[in-house]
């Protein structure tokens, strides 16, 4: 669109700020048209945009954490050690029975024993170098055969280390580590595994920590090697510890925590078998009444270090082993309830007594 001085009519370009005909100050150019407006609500729409974005991120990380939080605690070394440190922190009675002795009336002023019990004499040696006992005294015990017995009183310090009639060695234990752990197994409807653990004392008695014989005085321990095999099972999500009675709850009902049902045939086999977890009850070393040392494996026998491939069969207590290459030859083996001692027969005949091995 031209434009013209409106003093003479000459036309000027646009922008110019005289004439140049007549030098007349021309108007000012005009305004710059003005940006086309955005589309109404295009502002409020990004923000909803935004806002619903932000909402799906906070919703799919909640969902994560949540999903986290209600997923069943992983079968690990850690999640078990977890589960054992909190059975010992909750289970005085547990603790006890790792770390106090009950071998003898300690809660007793004086322990008289006899001049040949050298085993009982060479313990409370050891008790009075630590400072529990005076010096032994030696007595007759008198009577129409007099013999010679050895007095053991009770010192202060003894007394002070009573935890009622038990000698305990320290106030607590934890696990120091995990060292392994059979294949987790369902029981029912219940998963359940048994964890080996190793332990270390915690607020160790000062008369132990002090002792020239402490590594003795925890030999006579329950466990001296303050090595444990427990029982565990998922529970809420979380491994949690189990007694033998919860392990058969388990068996016959599928879930700890249901009132038990009837036992039917065949559950104490079950049963043996979620603690043994596959092996059967000979399984380790045991040594004859001769001397010589027997190992069962879960496929093998080995008689003083040669191996010998068997099949194995189980019921109940008694494991029927029949080496390869025997025919029909097969030995029994009567293992005791509490798996410390074992009986071999031939034929219904009685060949040794086995005792088990430490490892």
């Amino acid at each position: 669109m031209a434009h013209f001085c409106t003093k003479c009519g000459t036309a000027y370009a646009p922008g110019a700020r005289f004439c140049d005909e007549c030098g007349n100050t021309l108007p000012a150019a005009a305004a710059a048209a003005p940006a086309p407006a955005s589309p109404a609500g295009a502002g409020v729409q990004r923000r909803h945009v935004m806002i619903a974005g932000g909402v799906l991120a906070v919703v799919i990380v909640a969902g994560g954490a949540l999903a986290w939080l209600l997923a069943p605690e992983a079968a690990s070394a850690s999640s078990f050690s977890r589960a054992i440190d909190a059975h010992l922190a909750a289970d005085e009675a547990a603790r006890d029975k790792l770390l106090c002795l009950t071998n003898l009336p300690y809660q007793k002023e004086e322990i008289r024993v006899a001049s040949y019990d050298s085993s009982t004499r060479q313990w409370l040696d050891i008790l009075v170098r630590s400072g529990l006992y005076a010096a032994p005294v030696e007595q007759s015990s008198g009577g129409w055969v007099a013999q010679s017995q050895f007095v053991y009183a009770l010192a202060a310090p003894g007394k002070a280390a009573l935890r009622g009639d038990k000698l305990c060695v320290a106030k607590g234990v934890k696990v120091a580590k995990v060292s392994g752990y059979d294949q987790v197994r369902d029981l029912g409807a219940q998963h359940v595994a048994m964890a080996k653990a190793t332990l270390v004392l915690t607020d160790e008695a000062a008369w132990v920590a002090k002792s020239a014989d402490r590594a003795l005085i925890l030999q006579r321990l329950p466990d001296g090697d303050l090595e444990v095999r427990l029982p565990l099972a998922l529970v809420d999500k979380q491994w949690q510890v189990i007694d033998e009675a919860q392990m058969s709850q388990a068996a016959m009902t599928g879930v700890i925590g249901k009132a038990p049902a009837v036992q039917g045939a065949g559950m104490l086999d079950k049963l043996k078998s979620a603690f043994r977890f596959g092996a059967h009850p000979a399984v380790g070393k045991w040594q004859a009444a001769m001397g010589n040392v027997l190992e069962f494996t879960s496929d093998s026998v080995i008689n003083n270090g040669t191996s010998t491939k068997a099949t194995f069969t189980t019921k109940g207590n008694t494991v029927t082993i029949t080496p390869e290459g025997a025919g029909d030859a097969a030995m029994d083996i009567i293992v005791s309830d509490d798996g410390s001692t074992a009986q071999i027969s031939m034929g219904g005949m009685r060949v040794t007594t086995l005792r088990r091995m430490r490892d």
